[in-house]
């Protein structure tokens, strides 16, 4: 996999001996985490956003737990029962992971059968036609079952339309590196949607890319506006994690 360098500090950090960590998890494994995923200095792709201190997260148990974490955080300051759109087809884990996490399900569209590809104008569409504000979950890369992505210009596209809606982007990154073979192409999307400002929510897995399947690895980690407004986010993800899971 291209990006060897933090995938290997990535598996240190997870092979390291059994402790307690802080609530929020293994310092060292969330920076690489974050680096992995919206840029490093190191790679020749570093984010401005973490450089300014506006990435922040917590650890969580692979991307289950963190998508489920991020679906509670919504629901506890979005109202329950607000919703959140999922590509049709989803992941099937999806629908019940935000149901159960007080959030209502809907779709919008996405795979376009008859072209075995991305049906863009329905998507666009749709995202238009989505009340401002809403909560819209995208596949990072490697799209769940349907393994179709958008382009590059397709990328820009959607930021473009979800922009003009103020939605928020949750992405679900199950696959970084896996996609393509390259770590930097497949983290393309993310880092498109934070460079054209959007402030997002990202659940992180490394089963699959890392092959850290029993040892359920994982994060949540949001950009937000400001370093204070990532402070009182992370404070907030801590709480749920307490009650959840606990790393300490």
């Amino acid at each position: 996999m291209r990006n060897s360098g933090l995938t290997d500090e990535l598996v240190v950090c997870v092979r390291k001996p059994c402790r307690y960590a802080g609530i929020d998890g293994v310092a060292p494994f969330l920076k690489a985490s974050f680096e992995f995923a919206y840029g490093s200095a190191k790679q020749g792709s570093e984010s401005v956003a973490l450089a300014e201190g506006r990435i922040g997260g917590v650890q969580a148990i692979s991307g289950t737990g963190a998508l489920r974490l991020g679906g509670e955080l919504l629901a506890r300051f979005r109202g329950q029962g607000s919703a959140i759109y999922l590509p049709g087809p989803s992941w099937a884990n999806h629908v019940p992971i935000f149901k159960d996490s007080g959030l209502e399900v809907k779709s919008y569209t996405y795979y376009d059968p008859s072209t075995c590809g991305l049906n863009l104008p329905g998507m666009l569409a749709d995202v238009a036609a989505a009340p401002a504000g809403s909560v819209f979950l995208l596949h990072a890369c490697a799209h769940n079952p349907t393994g179709v992505d958008p382009t590059p210009e397709q990328w820009v596209e959607i930021s473009k339309a979800m922009k003009a809606k103020s939605h928020v982007a949750f992405f679900d990154s199950a696959y970084q590196g896996f996609a393509s073979g390259d770590a930097e192409k497949d983290a393309r999307a993310v880092r498109q949607f934070v460079d054209d400002g959007h402030h997002i929510l990202l659940a992180q897995s490394y089963s699959k890319n890392f092959g850290l399947y029993g040892e359920r690895v994982g994060a949540l980690s949001a950009v937000t506006a400001s370093p204070q407004e990532t402070a009182a986010v992370v404070s907030q993800m801590k709480i749920l994690v307490r009650r959840n899971s606990n790393h300490a």
